[in-house]
């Protein structure tokens, strides 16, 4: 392995805050922590009504690497690409308000670009804890990550389920933002939706198997609000991962083996009449509309693929499916 090649100071580390003054600081001191120290933190509060503006400016004042601001409510999406537009980082590493770095995070993903200039994204394992900080277990997780290790594909274990979980697990090159666009706006999958983009335009994940960040369960977690639009926005991810896919490699040779072996996946965990719905919706889009611009405008498709998902079994049959996720059961 040759030495590092990138030093302190490449890193822009990203905290998008809403509501978590409970957590927000743990976050930050988490941060100040890293041996391998960023050359900025970007804290953006999406209109907080707590007390969370209070901390951050508390500690900002004695950490000039902070920079820090607020807008009026916009989504975690919009947050997120407002700081990335911001950043001057060469790396974005991102991390939830209530979530928190172990203390070689940033340095061992450094090594990672260091060792191998073609890798696009890394992400790592996951330490699951409770409101107190404390470990639990996610037996959900580990099924991921064994679905992953078993196949070999990224693509495929993220159609399974998304058992990279967070935005948190995202230390990414600045770069690929501008290259592949920001985050969508889905409420709750635009995570899986832009690792899968990632993926389909042809730019690599890596993954370490060591967990280094503490993705906090609690109950105000987004994932827990809404199950059928957390279902709903897991199937538009993937349907247009697969839209995509199929345009891409048009007069290429498509691997006809790789999308049975996506449909069976779908299939187990009754994503695929869902999946037929967004097909539909993406064709009859105007070229070069936004897809997720025109999927919260358009109220009445959102109703009708609802009314889908209420209908549709969310439970699978297979005990790794994401769906215990998605009903809230770790």
């Amino acid at each position: 392995m040759k030495a590092n090649t990138y030093n302190d100071g490449s890193v822009s580390v990203i905290i998008p805050l809403y509501n978590h003054e409970r957590y927000v600081g743990h976050a930050l001191e988490s941060v100040f922590a890293q041996s391998a120290q960023p050359l900025e933190i970007i804290v953006v509060d999406d209109g907080s009504c707590d007390g969370s503006v209070a901390v951050v400016r508390a500690l900002a004042a004695a950490r000039p690497e902070i920079v820090f601001w607020s807008h009026p409510n916009q989504g975690a999406h919009y947050t997120l690409n407002a700081a990335i537009h911001r950043a001057r980082g060469e790396f974005v590493a991102i991390l939830n308000s209530d979530d928190a770095y172990q203390p070689e995070r940033l340095a061992d993903c450094l090594e990672v670009f260091s060792d191998d200039p073609g890798v696009a994204v890394v992400t790592t394992a996951l330490n699951f804890v409770d409101e107190q900080g404390d470990p639990i277990h996610n037996r959900w997780h580990e099924r991921g990550k064994a679905f992953y290790q078993e196949m070999g594909d990224l693509s495929l274990a993220l159609v399974n389920g998304n058992f990279l979980m967070t935005t948190s697990n995202i230390f990414a090159r600045r770069s690929l933002f501008h290259e592949i666009g920001g985050f969508s706006a889905l409420r709750y999958a635009h995570d899986l939706e832009f690792f899968l983009r990632v993926l389909v335009r042809g730019k690599r994940i890596h993954f370490i198997d060591k967990p280094l960040v503490d993705y906090r369960r609690h109950a105000s977690n987004t994932i827990r609000e809404n199950v059928p639009k957390v279902r709903v926005e897991t199937a538009g991810a993937v349907a247009y991962f697969i839209y995509e896919y199929w345009h891409r490699w048009r007069g290429g040779n498509r691997d006809w083996g790789y999308l049975g072996r996506i449909t069976d996946i779908t299939d187990r965990l009754g994503l695929t009449p869902l999946l037929v719905h967004f097909f539909a919706f993406f064709q009859a889009l105007p070229p070069g509309d936004d897809v997720w611009r025109a999927f919260a405008r358009d109220e009445g498709f959102r109703e009708s693929v609802e009314r889908v998902a209420q209908r549709t079994p969310a439970v699978a049959a297979d005990p790794s499916s994401p769906s215990t996720r998605l009903a809230g059961v770790a």
